[in-house]
């Protein structure tokens, strides 16, 4: 008797990372187009009215150091939700501020944050946050803000006079850099590669796109997939849909 292979479910592209607050635990998830999946549950140690000082800011750090290892991987549109009237997420804001300001200051660790009223400690909970028009514009526009800020970067690297600013944009160009090209030891890779949902969409193209995309996380060059519809991804349609630049 044979057995029926268990469906795979499409994720979909990285969108950002979801924090959700309660009085005994913080959830973290990732967030795809298609699907949100689970990361990290962290524990208080005892709810957080009991909590005092100390405890606080070791749960906090906690926090801080999953979202280290994000922000390495490239992902840095964060959305933290709490329940209506608690203060879990502004706990978190100011210790971030205090102790990790660097975070918040432009520059290639900076993370974007959207606060969001609501629960998101099970499934059930962010199946029916992210269903939601609130939730939807939160991430829109965290991620929008991200997109602006590498494309300002984009801008002011072509501008500065002398600067070896290296930009691809069409998609045989960027497998020759991506793809076959073997990087020496001091050789600088691509800083990002940037689309649009819709340029990802194109059926001819969405295989080599998706190769692309896999072997430039592979060398830790940072890629982002950004909704056409947006700022951001409107700026990315007027190059063509797709960029890849070193600066």
């Amino acid at each position: 008797m044979s057995t029926k292979k268990k469906k795979r479910v499409k994720r979909g592209h990285p969108v950002g990372i979801l924090i959700g607050f309660d009085a005994e635990t913080v959830v973290l998830w990732r967030i795809f187009s298609e699907i949100v999946k689970k990361n990290t549950v962290i524990k208080r140690g005892r709810k957080r009215k009991n909590q005092d000082i100390k405890q606080l800011y070791h749960f906090n750090e906690e926090i801080v150091n999953k979202l280290r290892l994000f922000i390495k991987e490239g992902e840095k549109s964060v959305l933290l939700v709490s329940p209506a009237k608690k203060e879990y997420s502004k706990e978190f804001l100011n210790h971030v501020n205090k102790h990790h300001s660097w975070l918040l200051k432009k520059g290639p660790n900076m993370i974007y944050l959207s606060e969001l009223e609501g629960t998101a400690k099970t499934i059930e909970d962010v199946t029916n946050l992210v269903s939601t028009e609130d939730f939807n514009e939160s991430v829109e526009e965290t991620s929008n803000r991200e997109v602006m800020m590498i494309m300002d970067e984009l801008d002011k690297s072509i501008n500065v006079p002398g600067k070896d600013t290296k930009i691809l944009y069409t998609i045989k160009e960027i497998e020759k850099e991506i793809i076959k090209k073997k990087w020496k030891f001091n050789e600088v890779k691509p800083n990002y590669v940037i689309l649009t949902d819709e340029y990802l969409d194109n059926p001819v193209k969405k295989n080599r796109l998706h190769r692309i995309l896999q072997i430039a996380k592979n060398n830790d060059i940072k890629t982002k997939i950004i909704s056409a519809e947006t700022e951001a991804g409107k700026k990315v349609t007027s190059f063509g849909g797709l960029i890849c630049f070193t600066k």
